[in-house]
């Protein structure tokens, strides 16, 4: 499915969304949401504008068939966004680039056209924090030097453009994504928490954008061609998880050079080469023992770790539990 979208601000957006993609639309105070049309899919797409200016968004649904947006956005949007589950493929303002779980993104854009292409068959599920409204209300000159350059930089821009980073999402905001998806109130209670919990995202989001070089993977745009080289390094990877090759050795079977390897993972998929090699022999761990067919060791061996007190060490720092403590429980 293919649909269109061309709004002047954030309530169109969701006027539109709830016209194309939606069959009702729901409103009590600070809360909204839409439900995604069974023509397409099962699913809610969750809104809350708080007092202080954020606006949460919490995106949970399963589409029956590939689903196409395409846009255009005549003002101005600053957002934060984590995605829990699902994949996207983004064509934004002549940048191609992928989102998967894990991640989270820092988007500044300002009269920018372009599409997202969603898959079918999985379960998307992503929290957004809208910060418009948050950061135009008035702030002191001391404050303002406070934020990380490229948030400033946004807040002030009047110009047409687009910017966005992609990062990990760390176990800290993990645990605040899944108290939002989770929250356990309502009513006035529920206006409170939320909100409480979307400051909080906001800090680490923050705190998160200070301590990475948004200069360094903005200089690189790779082209389509060199994106799906690195997809087939992603792959490459993937399939190798015992012995997975080294730079140099995985850049000269995509035919890329060193540089456009490591600044185009960062920019494709929010991580460094063996930062993704890392979250996904984790993952694959977790699987595997959740499944409850193989021992601590064996999983070890499957996902390329030798030293088993190795492989502990790094799930114990993912997940927070121990591999032979997860398997009890699982």
């Amino acid at each position: 499915m293919t649909t269109f979208f061309s709004v002047s601000n954030q309530q169109e957006l969701h006027n539109e969304m709830a016209q194309k993609i939606g069959t009702d639309r729901y409103c009590d105070g600070f809360e909204s949401y839409i439900k995604v049309h069974p023509r397409i899919g099962k699913g809610e797409i969750h809104l809350f504008n708080f007092n202080s200016g954020l606006e949460l968004r919490v995106h949970e649904y399963l589409l029956q068939e590939p689903t196409i947006l395409g846009a255009e956005f005549k003002y101005f949007c600053l957002s934060l966004c984590w995605i829990i589950c699902g994949h996207s493929n983004y064509t934004l303002h002549n940048w191609n680039f992928a989102l998967q779980p894990q991640q989270n993104i820092f988007s500044y854009g300002n009269d920018i056209s372009g599409t997202v292409k969603m898959n079918a068959g999985h379960k998307i599920v992503f929290v957004e924090l809208g910060l418009e409204k948050y950061f135009a209300q008035p702030m002191s000159i001391d404050q303002q030097n406070q934020l990380p350059v490229h948030l400033r930089k946004s807040i002030h821009a009047n110009t047409a453009g687009a910017f966005w980073q992609n990062n990990l999402t760390t176990p800290e905001m993990n645990i605040v994504l899944h108290q939002i998806l989770n929250c356990p109130y309502q009513g006035f209670t529920k206006k409170i928490y939320l909100e409480s919990k979307a400051i909080e995202l906001l800090a680490l989001g923050i705190h998160n954008l200070e301590g990475n070089s948004f200069e360094e993977t903005n200089k690189y745009k790779p082209k389509k061609d060199e994106i799906e080289r690195l997809h087939y390094a992603k792959e490459i990877l993937v399939n190798n998880l015992q012995k997975p090759p080294t730079l140099n050795s995985l850049a000269k079977q995509v035919c890329l050079n060193e540089y456009k390897l490591k600044q185009g993972f960062r920019l494709v998929f929010g991580t460094t080469v063996f930062g993704y090699l890392h979250d996904h022999r984790m993952a694959q761990a977790r699987l595997l023992l959740a499944s409850g067919t193989m021992n601590v060791t064996e999983v070890a061996q499957i996902v390329g770790y030798t030293n088993l007190s190795h492989f502990a060490a790094a799930f114990r720092k993912k997940y927070g539990v121990n591999p032979s403590a997860f398997k009890e429980d699982s």
